[in-house]
């Protein structure tokens, strides 16, 4: 399993964090966004930007 496009999705005030599962059951998390901005709001979006930005192959 890889991830694509990780480095498009950092930046300033975000951080995104992969966990080390080689393999999924499901629909479990396979990583995080986490976010800062002026407001929780703006932080939820520019998570979820980041968030949407990453790709999983295999």
């Amino acid at each position: 399993m890889t991830f694509d496009n990780v480095h498009a999705a950092v930046g300033a005030g975000v951080q995104v964090r992969l966990f080390g599962k080689p393999e999924i059951d499901g629909t479990r998390r396979l990583g995080v966004a986490l976010a800062t901005g002026e407001n929780v709001e703006e932080a939820v979006i520019r998570a979820k930007k980041a968030a949407s930005r990453v790709t999983v192959k295999g």
